[in-house]
């Protein structure tokens, strides 16, 4: 099978009784006339005395076909589609056709569900155009043909049935299955691409050549070579990771040998279906991400070759919850044994706080009993009177309940010193 021609060329079809081949024509070929076609190319010699039972091969291209829609699924951030009209936003549930062209922005995603139960995502900065989107009456087949404009695509398509096909197509490369889940990048600035097979297999072709690639393969074309290449190996996350309480979220995947970099994706659900965020990591190897709310959420992680083969993905999920406590500071009132201590501090994050208030007298590092331990405590304050003079450290805990959870984070010791 080569990537640019047709999945399957041919469709068998089983003549029934009062079938002849200038009927079929007439109801199911582009031309009625393409009978005689069929007829040749069967060596048919008397159209009306096929027997029934008898296996007839139709060239798919003599089929007829009718138009076919996906659907939107779900989308966030800048998504615009354009079909029958100009580009704009679209609202869940609706149709996408042959021609229409998908655009997603920066941190936005889209999912277009196919009507024979696959699905095309784009994610951030991507351009798609639907070249081909029919159904093959006879069958029941769907036709579809995608071409990457700009970024990236990730696919999952449904087993092809006879006369159907499917293919994601680059300005370097074809990439044709018979139902498989795969990703497909375009590199305009190398002018290459990059397919990694998720399930099942998937055939490339180019100018130069053509490769098979299996699940856990990738196929990257570029500089006029096409190269069928192991997928690297998942990029663990450490349990550290799956508690975000910072205002950056942040996440420090493990090293992968050969990796150039690697890739974070957010969703609410395991199956990264309602996605929200994706970054790359940054020169330190961390991959970070701004402004995300209180929840429970799942991170997908992978590992990027330096061809943009994208990885083996682990999946976690991890709690993100902004708690911590800053603005500590200590000023006082008063002399002598009626000197006042005000004891201030800051909540970060949103939502009702519980405060632990600790004192201990000694040098930071010296183990001893707090001299205050106050719990429970609803307002970021405290005051202490009658401090005899030496060195003293403090600290706050503060705690809140988030998606079902208690998260509790203490502040840095703060040192305070008495003189006489």
């Amino acid at each position: 099978m080569t990537a640019q021609a047709r999945p399957e060329t041919v469709v068998d079809y089983t003549m029934r009784p009062g079938d002849t081949l200038s009927k079929l024509g007439e109801t199911w070929f582009r031309r009625p006339g393409d009978y005689l076609r069929v007829q040749r190319f069967n060596r048919v010699v008397r159209d009306r005395r096929i027997p029934v039972g008898r296996v007839i091969r139709i060239p798919v291209d003599v089929l007829r076909t009718e138009p076919a829609e996906g659907r939107v699924a779900n989308f966030r951030g800048m998504v615009t589609v354009g079909w029958r009209g100009p580009p704009a936003t679209p609202a869940v549930g609706d149709p996408v056709g042959e021609g229409a062209v998908i655009v997603t922005g920066p941190n936005a995603f889209v999912r277009i569900g196919l009507p024979d139960g696959g699905f095309v995502s784009l994610p951030s900065n991507s351009r798609v155009r639907v070249e081909r989107l029919r159904t093959v009456l006879l069958t029941g087949a769907t036709d579809q043909s995608f071409r990457i404009e700009a970024g990236r695509t990730e696919t999952r398509a449904a087993p092809v049935r006879p006369g159907g096909g499917f293919e994601v197509i680059t300005p370097v490369s074809v990439a044709a299955v018979r139902g498989t889940e795969f990703r497909s990048a375009w590199f305009p600035d190398t002018a290459s691409a990059a397919t990694s097979v998720v399930e099942g297999a998937v055939a490339v072709g180019s100018g130069v050549g053509e490769a098979i690639a299996e699940a856990g393969e990738g196929i990257a074309v570029a500089r006029g070579t096409v190269r069928v290449l192991p997928l690297l190996p998942p990029a663990e996350l450490a349990d550290g990771d799956l508690t975000q309480i910072r205002e950056t979220v942040a996440f420090d995947p493990a090293d992968v040998a050969g990796a150039a970099h690697s890739r974070a994706r957010l969703a609410a659900d395991a199956g990264m279906i309602d996605v929200f965020a994706e970054q790359d990591s940054g020169p330190d190897g961390v991959v970070r991400f701004e402004a995300v709310p209180d929840g429970d959420y799942f991170v997908r992680v992978l590992p990027v070759s330096p061809e943009g083969l994208e990885g083996t993905a682990a999946t976690y999920a991890f709690l993100r919850a902004r708690v911590g406590v800053g603005g500590l500071a200590t000023s006082s009132t008063g002399r002598g044994r009626d000197r006042a201590f005000l004891f201030r501090w800051e909540a970060e994050g949103a939502g009702p706080a519980e405060y632990r208030f600790q004192f201990r007298a000694g040098d930071e590092g010296e183990e001893r009993p707090p001299l205050f331990d106050l719990a429970g405590l609803s307002e970021p304050r405290i005051s202490l009177t009658g401090l005899a003079p030496g060195v003293y450290e403090w600290r706050v805990r503060i705690t809140r309940h988030i998606a079902g959870r208690r998260v509790d984070v203490w502040s840095e010791p703060q040192q305070l010193r008495i003189g006489r």
